[in-house]
């Protein structure tokens, strides 16, 4: 985690693989934000500080 920076994020555990076939995760480190909208947006390596301000920001 240390080497991605990606140890300040939850990290949720995947054994049977449900949420990598569900949110299309082929590879680490990724990543995926779920909007209070119900909005998504993935990627991967470390969440860009833009994207994390962006949902964050009320409107």
């Amino acid at each position: 985690m240390s080497t991605y920076g990606v140890g300040n994020m939850p990290h949720l555990p995947d054994e049977q693989g449900d949420l990598w076939t569900r949110y299309g995760v082929s590879y680490q480190p990724r990543w995926l934000l779920i909007r209070t909208d119900g909005t998504e947006q993935a990627g991967g390596g470390e969440i860009p500080a833009s994207v994390v301000t962006d949902a964050l920001t009320p409107g």
